[in-house]
Formats: structure tokens, C-alpha cells, sequence
């Protein structure tokens, strides 16, 4: 339970893993405005709302493009380990073949931001960036929404993504 809207009532948050071998979660939040349910958000509805294509480039890049706010995001694989980069791509770096991933459902979302100073939660929401497979994770899109009076909007997107051993 947490403020989400700025209104100072606490609102319900519920977050019901999946159970299945791709690690997503079922979100809600709802009001109580006046004893009136309220849904202020669905995963559902968001990760039909949040798309986005995921396609192997050329020179070890994966270019992952988000819909909703036409953003573009380069990730750089060359530092994967030569086993990999092998049964993907040619000695000079070019593709042996058309590779595209996808980007999961929300894995997790997280209420962030609560402070003295703005005692109303933001929404972090982790989706995996999957490459061929779903065990060939790429990294996390990781989107901030916060409550625009209506509805929970995109405040802040960013990619993150792992990185590797210095040898």
C-alpha cells in the first residue's frame, strides 16, 4: 500500500508472479476513493500498450526500437564470448542470418521514489530483452511511469545490460 497518485490515499498495489518459466508478473494497483474500486493499473494493458522490435545488426549489434516513444537503443555484443558471437555471425562480423528477439512482458514492477519530501510512488517496470531463445537474455528494458492524474505515463525509459569479465 502506498500513495501512487498524489492524492493521500493509500492505494492498493498487488503483484502476482506468473508461475511460468518466463518470469512475469500480473500488476494492479487500485483506489479506494470513497469506497469506489478504482483500477489505476494493469500489466495487461500495459504490455499491450508497450511494444517493441529487437533485431540483430551487423558488427555484434542488436538494435532494440520501443514503440510508444520511438526510442532507439544499440547493444553492443562484441564483448560476448567468442562461442556465441560464432553461431551468430561471420569472422568479419556480418550476420549469418536474419536474428530477430522480443521484449518480454513485465517481470517485475517495482513502487520507487517514496520520500519526506514526495511521499508519492513512481512505477519501475523491468521487461527482459530475449535474443533467439528466452534464456539468451540481451538485458532489461527498465521503464519509470509515474501518475499523470489519469493514468500512469512514461517518465523516464532506459536499457540495461550485463556486462563481462575483464580478462
Amino acid at each position: 500500500m502506498g500513495d501512487f497518485t498524489g492524492d493521500g490515499v493509500s492505494d492498493i498495489f498487488l503483484n502476482i508472479p506468473s508461475g511460468g518459466s518466463g518470469a512475469t508478473s500480473y500488476n494492479y494497483i487500485y483506489s479506494f476513493v470513497n469506497q469506489q474500486a478504482r483500477l489505476l493499473f494493469d500489466s495487461n494493458v500495459y504490455n499491450a500498450e508497450y511494444s517493441y522490435t529487437v533485431t540483430y545488426q551487423d558488427d555484434y549489434k542488436v538494435e532494440v526500437v520501443s514503440e510508444k516513444n520511438q526510442a532507439r537503443y544499440m547493444i553492443d555484443l562484441s564483448l560476448r564470448d567468442s562461442e556465441y558471437l560464432n553461431e551468430i555471425y561471420y569472422e568479419d562480423g556480418t550476420l549469418k542470418e536474419p536474428i530477430t528477439g522480443w521484449v518480454d512482458p513485465v517481470s517485475g514492477l517495482y513502487p520507487i521514489g517514496y520520500s519526506s519530501r514526495s511521499p508519492v510512488y513512481l512505477l519501475l517496470a523491468y521487461q527482459q530483452i530475449a535474443g533467439r531463445y528466452h534464456a539468451d537474455s540481451i538485458g532489461y528494458v527498465q521503464n519509470r511511469l509515474k501518475w499523470d492524474g489519469e493514468s500512469f505515463v512514461l517518465d523516464f525509459q532506459y536499457v540495461g545490460i550485463f556486462g563481462s569479465q575483464i580478462d
